[in-house]
């Protein structure tokens, strides 16, 4: 097979698995060297829902900071959880350092 590339990978923790959690959508909408903007929306209007978000299809990026509207947070690694209220989602400026790390296929809560 081929190399997976991808500027992002997301996981459910709830299942313990690889891919967006159910009711979750996630959309990109730009990326240039060091930014991925992405939208993550829960459309469950009654569970809250966690979405593990990875830099690269195999961890190699690593996470600098990301930003929602005039909040900005620091993550120094590969992966951020976030958590999504029911209905609810949001616009995120990931700034990241490619090829920071050395690619794993482990997920991210081992």
């Amino acid at each position: 097979g081929y190399p997976l590339h991808s500027r992002l990978r997301y996981f459910d923790p709830d299942r313990r698995r690889a891919g967006l959690p159910e009711d979750v959508g996630a959309l990109v909408s730009a990326f240039d060297d060091t930014t991925t903007d992405v939208t993550l929306v829960n459309m469950n209007p009654t569970h809250h829902r966690t979405v593990i978000v990875q830099a690269g299809a195999y961890g190699e990026h690593q996470i600098e900071s990301v930003t929602t509207g005039a909040e900005s947070q620091t993550v120094g690694d590969r992966s951020f959880a976030i958590n999504l209220a029911p209905g609810c989602g949001g616009a995120l400026s990931i700034r990241q350092k490619r090829y920071a790390n050395t690619p794993t296929l482990a997920f991210p809560w081992v």
